[in-house]
């Protein structure tokens, strides 16, 4: 099992932030699965097509190689299949992606699939991505307006990381923003209800969401200083340790 899925609020910068920041050693491809339509190729600048909707209705046989060749190459080199724009359509390629192409990521050692999975569901196993992830990171942004504005999304989240607990998922948090709760008052919320997660902070970096979402104009030296993409690289290594674990556990007992 080789997918990473990204799900909850600001999924898609999360999603880009990770596939960026992945250690060299591994392959990877993003995959845009987000079931109310796609942004990223219109972030990367890129054609409509191919999509996911190209994937999932010409890749029968599930043949890495025969998707590989749908994946495009943005500027910035990430390897992508973006989903299609439109809701409905994006919808549809996610429903129709359990068939063929998720079991064949699932099954890959290599690339990594990390995948943009949009909001948390309230059955997060229906998402045919989530449901075959080997590792889920659940993206929590805090509210700034107030502590109790805060608590009351944080129970939020409490009660959607209740719904992993009988999935064969890992998982990682990652909270954006650092108040009103620091890190450690958020891991002992979430630990009453999941046990020991690693959660990793992510800053609000308001201009390296731009550049991930397709500014131009900032150099790829400033880009490796901002907050977001040095926090990216810690929240890359968080998941593939756990990664790692998830999914050597699971090859030993196939054996």
């Amino acid at each position: 099992m080789a997918i990473v899925a990204v799900a909850g609020d600001v999924a898609t910068t999360t999603a880009v932030a990770l596939a960026s920041a992945w250690p060299l050693d591994d392959d990877t491809v993003l995959v845009e699965a987000d079931p109310t339509g796609g942004d990223l190729a219109a972030w990367f600048d890129l054609p409509v097509a191919p999509s996911l909707s190209t994937v999932v209705t010409r890749v029968l046989d599930g043949a890495w190689p025969e998707i590989e060749r749908h994946t495009r190459l943005a500027d910035s080199s990430l390897r992508l299949i973006p989903a299609p724009s439109r809701s409905g359509e994006a919808a549809q390629a996610v429903a129709e992606s359990v068939r063929s192409l998720v079991p064949t990521l699932a099954a890959l050692r290599t690339p990594v699939t990390i995948a943009d999975t949009g909001d948390l569901q309230s059955i997060p196993a229906s998402h045919p991505f989530v449901g075959a992830a080997a590792v889920t990171v659940v993206v929590h942004r805090q509210a700034p307006q107030s502590s109790r504005a805060a608590a009351v999304r944080l129970q939020r989240l409490a009660d959607q990381l209740d719904a992993f607990v009988t999935m064969p998922t890992a998982l990682v948090v990652a909270v954006v923003g650092a108040a009103p709760f620091d890190l450690g008052e958020i891991e002992g919320f979430v630990t009453e209800s999941v046990g020991a997660t690693p959660i990793v902070g992510l800053p609000i970096d308001d201009l390296a969401a731009a550049v991930f979402a397709g500014r131009t104009g900032v150099s790829t030296r400033r880009l490796a200083r901002l907050p977001l993409v040095r926090a990216a690289r810690d929240l890359a290594l968080v998941a593939q340790r756990s990664l790692a674990s998830s999914t050597d556990g699971l090859w030993r007992s196939s054996r």
